[in-house]
């Protein structure tokens, strides 16, 4: 991610309290949810528990192994936070989910 991108990134919280006055605990706890997200993002290690696979926040909510294939592959899987995305709009990598059961496998066994 180029440095510029990083900043107009940034800068949208900046436009969001311009707009919409915020308490400073609501912007901390922003600041904190979004940096730990990212965090796990590109962590390069699955963390997910066992259980998270078979519940319905695996169709909705990303994975560390879902944006790695992103940067392993460039084209696809372009969410950070939300998996629903690349679902509708059709840029989920089709072997995403046999990726992630092979990690897991490998992390808690069969």
């Amino acid at each position: 991610m180029h440095f510029i991108a990083a900043w107009i990134e940034g800068g949208v919280l900046i436009a969001i309290l311009l707009l919409i006055p915020m308490h400073r605990l609501a912007i901390e706890m922003f600041v904190l949810s979004s940096f730990t997200i990212n965090v796990y993002g590109h962590l390069g290690y699955e963390v997910a528990p066992k259980w998270f696979r078979n519940s319905i926040l695996f169709e909705v909510l990303n994975t560390s192994v879902h944006h790695n294939l992103h940067h392993h592959k460039f084209k696809g899987n372009y969410g950070l936070y939300f998996r629903v995305w690349d679902r509708l709009l059709k840029t989920e990598y089709p072997d995403y989910v046999k990726e992630y059961d092979r990690i897991q496998q490998n992390r808690f066994g069969a």
